[in-house]
């Protein structure tokens, strides 16, 4: 009787784990997603910095972004697939590289810096992304690291994401919230 009750706990377990693997579902009310002017933030654990790299540990696995003006969207993108385009497009980051501001806590104060991001490389949870300093403050290492892309518009990054199957829908507040179709 108990191999019976472990039998049928173990598949119960592992159907969730493949319905929670799985994409969500497609909101009824989905559009195309629409080009804008995407910033993003990506958060994680802890940040290592060095004279050329920063190196972002226990990174979430999704890629937060939101635009502007004229229509306020809100998103998220698996990290994996964001820094998969990094490189493609004609308004690509890797001709174009992108500013950003790393927000971490440093000795339970926040410290932030403004930095110029290239050849971002995701191993599991770590990321790593080669910078420049451009402001007075040079990033540090700390915990409970924010990092804040600068933007990317639309006609390099939307439509591709609305041509493969990105969408919006409207959510309780009345906003846009996107998500690319990869």
């Amino acid at each position: 009787m108990k191999s019976v009750i472990y039998g049928a706990l173990i598949a119960l377990v592992g159907a969730v784990g493949v319905a929670n693997a799985q994409a969500p579902a497609k909101p009824a009310n989905a559009e195309e997603m629409k080009p804008a002017n995407w910033l993003f933030v990506q958060v994680a654990d802890s940040v290592t910095v060095d004279d050329k790299t920063i190196t972002l540990k226990g990174i979430a696995p999704q890629t937060l972004m939101f635009s502007d003006r004229p229509e306020r969207m809100t998103g998220d993108a698996p990290t994996p697939g964001f820094v998969k385009f990094w490189t493609e497009g004609k308004g690509d980051f890797e001709r174009d590289p992108p500013n950003a501001t790393l927000a971490v806590t440093v000795d339970g104060k926040p410290v932030t810096a403004v930095v110029e991001l290239t050849n971002p490389v995701l191993t599991g949870d770590t990321l790593v992304y080669n910078y420049k300093v451009l402001s007075n403050d040079k990033p540090q290492s700390g915990t409970n690291a924010s990092l804040f892309i600068d933007w990317w518009y639309g006609p390099g990054w939307g439509p591709r994401w609305g041509w493969g199957g990105g969408y919006c829908w409207r959510g309780p507040y009345g906003g846009l919230h996107c998500r690319p179709g990869w």
